[in-house]
């Protein structure tokens, strides 16, 4: 099976710095960037989306991701439609139902109805269709020229289930534990199953934060901003069952301190939380060689993509010891 490695993005720096690296990224052979969209914490992702499209050629534009709640879908549908005309067909929708978008607004993530409803919204809008939203009957004149995939960010059951229905893909963020990646699986399987569908036609993209280089110890410092995202996603939407009582506790702790204004931060102090039980559930973190076998796992389960968020201010060493290291042996 090929897999594909691509980049995530949290543009908490100014933009000009993301494109110091992006290009680079594209050359050692990564194959998208994912960019978050957090309008209270980051700079604007669809701007952020549209200097990469000039400044790449052959890379996926995706969010990393949006949401239906600050994002009306007749405003998504529109944003997409225009990215994917000025990249050539390569934008990717990633949406879910809202994090630190919603949490800084003080406002409710959208409910799983919510995202099933604004996804038919989208694909209609999309697709050149005059379809219903609130009561009214909209449309876009300017349509996509072609399909663009719609991928969601689930990690609950639910929410994994209804991608297996409905989605292209999930975007899913549990950690680097294979025992949880086979979680994601099973319901996603639930809810393909539901829909007729066979569930390999779900793409499997894995949001995972990695750090390898041969400072092991630094660079598992670095991870941790990151890594408390994720220790925070898997606290929210995992069911505690699936989560070995150790974990559940060390993940509990530190999302009590949790500041959403320092978001993927690794200068935030609720990273002081993040123990080694919550890193090596969490990511990969550490050399070249303890790092291949561990991915190896993973797309032995059946991942095809994998979304590694860069937040360090300099990323283009770790991306280098990546390509020529560990995704080497993928590619082959």
């Amino acid at each position: 099976m090929a897999v594909s490695f691509h980049v995530g993005i949290v543009p908490n720096q100014p933009l000009e710095e993301f494109l110091n690296w992006v290009p680079f990224a594209e050359e050692l052979g990564f194959e998208g960037v994912w960019v978050a969209d957090s309008q209270s914490v980051f700079r604007d992702a669809f701007i952020a989306l549209t200097l990469f499209a000039s400044h790449t050629e052959k890379m996926k534009l995706a969010t990393g991701v949006t949401n239906p709640v600050t994002r009306h879908p007749a405003v998504l549908a529109n944003s997409f439609a225009t990215l994917d005309e000025i990249s050539g067909g390569r934008a990717v929708l990633g949406i879910g139902v809202g994090e630190s978008a919603v949490q800084t607004l003080g406002l409710k993530p959208a409910g799983l109805k919510r995202l099933e409803e604004v996804t038919s919204v989208l694909r209609g809008l999309l697709a050149g269709e005059t379809v219903r939203f609130e009561g009214r009957e909209i449309r876009m004149t300017t349509p996509a020229a072609a399909r663009v995939p719609i991928f969601f960010a689930s990690s609950g059951p639910r929410s994994l289930q209804l991608a297996g229905r409905i989605a292209d893909g999930v975007l899913f963020q549990v950690g680097s534990d294979p025992d949880l990646v086979r979680y994601v699986k099973r319901n996603i399987a639930i809810g393909a199953r539901q829909a007729g569908r066979d569930p390999a036609e779900v793409r499997l993209f894995q949001r995972l934060a990695c750090g390898v280089s041969e400072d092991r110890e630094r660079v598992r410092q670095e991870l941790k901003g990151y890594v408390a995202v994720a220790a925070g996603t898997v606290f929210g939407a995992v069911p505690k069952e699936d989560i070995s009582k150790e974990l559940w506790e060390d993940l509990r702790k530190m999302k009590e301190q949790y500041d959403y204004y320092r978001h993927a931060s690794s200068e935030a102090k609720h990273t002081q939380f993040i123990t080694d039980r919550i890193l090596d559930a969490m990511a990969i973190a550490g050399t070249p060689e303890e790092a291949v076998p561990r991915f190896r796992e993973l797309i032995d389960l059946g991942v095809e993509g994998f979304v590694l968020p860069m937040t360090t201010r300099d990323p283009k060493p770790i991306l280098q010891i990546l390509a020529e290291k560990v995704i080497v042996h993928f590619n082959a």
